[in-house]
């Protein structure tokens, strides 16, 4: 398989035969999240050094991986092997810590937000605390990505809290 036919979606093989990888996380990748974007990292940091004594130099979005001692075959194998971890991460429901950072939002927000349907949950992730079982909520990617396009939409649901908070009457049922 030559170096033409192989096109990576989150890697920049480049200067594959300098041995010479790049990765700099996208917004897809990450949704946005600077603890996504950081955990990517490390991950295509730790792939490339369980193969290859390699020189890892941190850049101001990512990094750029060198493997002179590598083979450009070798390198490439490494890379599908990342690419399809980064497709897993890629597809993994963020936190509420993500959310709010993405957002830009608050916890108190998030949850009321969450609470009222606004933003939908993805699933539940549980850990244990001691003797207890303590749950949180996940969200969908894409979902968030649409909504962190949408800033409007933020500021809208603000809005309306407030007047209903200064109203006094519990808030109306979303629209769907």
């Amino acid at each position: 398989m030559g170096r033409d036919l192989l096109q990576f979606r989150y890697l920049d093989t480049r200067d594959v035969a300098a041995g010479r990888v790049g990765f700099f996380p996208s917004r897809d990748l990450t949704a946005g999240s600077r603890q996504k974007a950081d955990q990517a990292i490390r991950l295509v940091r730790s792939a490339f050094r369980q193969e290859f004594r390699c020189l890892v130099k941190a850049m101001t979005s990512g990094v750029v991986i060198e493997c002179q001692e590598a083979t450009e075959r070798a390198i490439l194998d490494v890379c599908i092997g990342v690419e399809q971890r980064l497709e897993r991460l890629q597809k993994e429901l963020l936190t509420a810590k993500m959310v709010e950072e993405i957002l830009s939002i608050t916890a108190t927000e998030l949850r009321r937000w969450s609470k009222s349907g606004r933003i939908p949950t993805g699933g539940r992730a549980y850990f244990s605390q001691g003797k207890k079982q303590v749950g949180l909520f996940l969200y969908q990617p894409e979902v968030i990505l649409d909504l962190a396009a949408r800033p409007d939409q933020i500021s809208e649901w603000r809005n309306r809290d407030r007047e209903v908070a200064s109203s006094g009457k519990p808030p109306a049922a979303p629209a769907p």
